[in-house]
């Protein structure tokens, strides 16, 4: 079911990449793939804000979050794969 609700927000996400390049999403459409590796990555922190976009033609999974009281950003392929922290 999970899958099936990640691929609808993929379709949306591209049917409206002309429209926006990035917007946010909760948390239960983000990939389990993503979500995993999120709390694999960083497992005390609970509730981020997640934002999709695309680039260069591929989505992008942003998590934005609270760590020892700094702000962080952390991107993620739809496979789950990390990317970068800002």
């Amino acid at each position: 079911m999970k899958t099936v609700k990640s691929l609808i927000v993929a379709s949306i996400v591209i049917a409206l990449s002309s429209c926006a390049t990035e917007f946010k999403i909760i948390g239960d459409d983000v990939p389990v793939a993503v979500s995993s590796a999120f709390k694999t990555k960083y497992p005390s922190v609970s509730n981020p804000e997640w934002e999709v976009e695309k680039e260069d033609g591929r989505l992008i999974y942003e998590a934005e979050f609270k760590l020892d009281g700094k702000r962080k950003e952390a991107e993620f392929k739809p496979d789950g794969t990390f990317i970068k922290e800002e």
